[in-house]
């Protein structure tokens, strides 16, 4: 092979991997992950920052819609953010497929009810 050639192919996959590396795929949660959580009908929705409920009190909920959050924490790279978009982009098009498109409103209607419930018993322990 030319020298050229050889350069030019070598920046190429330099290209092609700083791409996938900025949109995530060598996180947990990217494109491809979400593709195989459904396929194995095991999908996830990844929540960022902090919450007034945990994951596992919104399991509760999220179970009977086809899914289960995961906590992500609250300290994101960008990388990680947009891994984490894409994943959630799709599973969420796949819920919308297995539950019909007001799912998620229905959904955080539920949320925000337990939220309330969280709250008031928070409060409850502390008067």
């Amino acid at each position: 092979m030319k020298r050229k050639t050889i350069i030019f192919s070598g920046i190429i996959l330099i290209l092609i991997g700083i791409g996938f590396w900025y949109y995530g795929f060598f996180n947990r949660f990217n494109y491809l992950t979400a593709k195989s959580d459904i396929a194995n009908n095991t999908p996830y929705r990844v929540l960022v920052g902090e919450s007034l409920i945990t994951p596992i009190d919104m399991n509760l909920i999220s179970q009977k819609y086809g899914f289960m959050n995961v906590g992500f924490g609250c300290i994101v790279s960008g990388i990680e953010e947009n891994g984490i978009s894409m994943y959630n982009t799709e599973i969420d098009k796949y819920l919308t497929e297995i539950n019909g498109t007001d799912w998620k409103v229905k959904y955080l209607k539920e949320i925000d009810s337990l939220t309330e419930l969280k709250q008031r018993e928070w409060k409850e322990q502390f008067e």
